[in-house]
């Protein structure tokens, strides 16, 4: 990567730090979010399966950075007009199927490239996920999940056929996580309150288990996760969402 690549690197993940990111400790600065103020943080929500993954580069702030284009086929939309056959585009490189050689420098058993950006989530062609993305930046042409890892969730079918839905942090946080003010404060919650012994309240009316999916470690039934989230657009005053034919 040449010089001026990497300035424009840098100038990226600045952006995307003031986006994303306040000091916590010495080695996790990723915001933590809610599941209330990661779906007011994001504009499109929706669960679909990759079906395409493609590498390249394009002109970002003045210069050629590398992209990676993927495509979903649409399910379902929580927030936001969809289309059924969706492309977005993230910043970096993939990472996977990478093997590290003598000398170069491993995250998390990851290959840390010039071209890859640690945190981005990554998709492969198969793989069906519950996206939260913020809205496009840098001239509309890249986004990311919200949160980068936390607002990308793997669905996996059990042997009984239940669909659950993790992110790669085993979706901690998800109701206990405090409002970190970055699109919510504690006192516009309307669904989620981290604070309380009960964090979400009786939806039982709605066919949502709240004590259940609070009281829930790990993985989390899909269904209710998106019946739960169109539930947090509407208290917001939020639209359905829409997937576009």
């Amino acid at each position: 990567m040449s010089r001026m690549r990497i300035g424009l690197a840098a100038v990226v993940i600045t952006a995307i730090g003031l986006m994303s990111f306040q000091l916590s400790d010495a080695h996790h600065m990723v915001l933590r979010f809610n599941l209330e103020e990661m779906t007011a943080t994001a504009d499109r929500i929706f669960v679909g399966r990759c079906v395409a993954v493609d590498e390249g580069e394009e002109m970002i702030a003045q210069g050629m950075m590398p992209v990676t284009r993927y495509t979903f086929e649409v399910e379902r939309a929580m927030k936001g007009r969809i289309p059924r056959r969706f492309t977005f585009r993230q910043l970096g490189h993939t990472a996977r199927g990478k093997i590290a050689k003598r000398g170069e420098i491993t995250m998390h058993g990851r290959v840390v490239t010039p071209d890859s950006f640690h945190g981005m989530s990554e998709y492969a062609v198969g793989d069906r996920v519950v996206l939260f993305l913020i809205p496009n930046y840098l001239g509309g042409k890249v986004t990311y999940p919200v949160g980068l890892y936390q607002g990308a969730l793997s669905v996996s079918t059990m042997s009984s056929g239940e669909e659950l839905a993790r992110n790669n942090i085993n979706n901690l946080g998800l109701f206990t996580a405090p409002y970190n003010g970055f699109t919510l404060k504690a006192e516009e919650a309307r669904v989620v309150f981290p604070d309380r012994d009960q964090p979400l309240p009786d939806l039982s009316s709605m066919g949502i288990s709240g004590g259940s999916l609070a009281r829930k470690r790990g993985s989390l039934p899909v269904n209710q996760l998106m019946d739960l989230v169109d539930h947090i657009v509407a208290a917001h005053g939020g639209e359905k969402g829409v997937v576009i034919p």
